[in-house]
């Protein structure tokens, strides 16, 4: 009997498509980690959309890596190094979207005009979705960093 947590699970896909999930995740990883946004070439649907989490939104695959670009070459988020590697979970919503949400924590990162953000705690959600080929690609993706700032005493 599958219990709905079961359902959830990564392992309750057919192995083609953890492996496609796979594939695209470890694109995204390695362009990220390698700065090298070629490798994120086709990891993005055509109408995908982006928002980092200082606002920047971008729309479809070719402009997202477009960005990347420029951002990879940037010194500014150059500085910036894992604290440790990211902690990322997977939820499969129905067999054919998954959602993979990510923490990480960057140390170092300079900002625009001087200074440097001491620790950026980010989080981010993508949701992937199977192609008609057997691929699964990024439909959306939201970066957000943890404000420090606090409005609600009650927040943990």
């Amino acid at each position: 009997m599958t219990t709905a947590a079961d359902s959830n699970d990564i392992s309750s896909l057919p192995q083609a498509d953890q492996d496609a999930i796979g594939t695209t995740l470890i694109s995204l990883m390695t362009g990220f980690r390698e700065r090298d946004a070629e490798k994120l070439v086709g990891i993005y649907t055509s109408d995908a959309d982006w928002v980092n989490a200082f606002g920047t939104v971008k729309k479809g695959g070719d402009e997202i890596v477009e960005y990347l670009r420029g951002l990879f070459s940037d010194n500014n988020f150059n500085a910036g190094t894992l604290k440790a590697p990211p902690d990322t979970s997977l939820r499969v919503l129905t067999p054919d979207v998954v959602l993979v949400s990510a923490h990480l924590q960057v140390e170092g990162q300079k900002l625009v005009g001087g200074g440097e953000i001491e620790v950026r705690d980010n989080h981010s959600l993508r949701v992937l979705q199977r192609q008609v080929d057997g691929s699964w690609l990024i439909v959306s993706e939201m970066y957000n960093d943890a404000n420090r700032e606090q409005t609600y005493e009650g927040r943990s």
